[in-house]
């Protein structure tokens, strides 16, 4: 691509010789810019790796807000979920949950509206990458409640292999909340 734009340079740059000054400079500033964006868009392209470390970064930056909230990764979870009785608890926006749900999870509004027949399961809530959970679990545990964050949200759970799905059928689709949590597998779409 790159070379492409190369090319096209030297083509207009062949195209204006003998033209006033201002509009050679002109010329050479606009494909400057369009050379400085392709390298920023290919410099943007992260595998899927690259997006499991910066879910990871993004937690750990997180966490320093809701300090002492214990947590659970979405591997753990997986293996807990077969063994324990577990809750997962969506306390996502009621917008991002009609995207897609981790299978067998229930919004925070049926948590609080059914608390007691939770009592007996390990609860572990998420949001798309654990900030709002992991506040949501330090109000849980002030009232007595213990839970779990889960780490990296629906994005890790996702990295893990983890299905999600919408009105019981699984599907391949999450709501990431913003460009900015844009780090779903490369087999997801994203939606915000």
């Amino acid at each position: 691509m790159l070379n492409i734009t190369i090319e096209i340079y030297r083509f207009i740059l062949r195209l204006v010789i003998g033209t006033k000054r201002t509009l050679l400079v002109g010329i050479m500033s606009t494909l400057y810019f369009i050379c400085l964006s392709q390298a920023v868009a290919a410099a943007e392209v992260l595998t899927d790796d690259d997006k499991k470390r910066r879910i990871d970064e993004l937690y750990e930056g997180y966490k320093k807000e809701f300090p002492g909230v214990a947590f659970f990764s979405a591997d753990q979870t997986m293996q807990v979920m077969s063994r324990i009785k577990m809750i997962l608890v969506d306390i996502r926006e009621p917008e991002e949950q009609e995207v897609s749900m981790i299978d067998g999870a229930i919004t925070e509004r049926e948590f609080f509206g059914n608390y007691s027949i939770y009592q007996n399961h390990i609860v572990v809530a998420y949001c798309t990458i654990g900030s709002r959970s992991g506040k949501f679990v330090q109000k849980l545990s002030k009232k007595g409640i213990s839970s779990f964050n889960l780490s990296g949200g629906i994005l890790a759970w996702l990295h893990a292999g983890g299905a999600v799905h919408r009105d019981g059928t699984r599907v391949k689709r999450v709501h990431v909340y913003g460009k900015k949590w844009d780090l779903a597998p490369s087999t997801i779409e994203t939606v915000w």
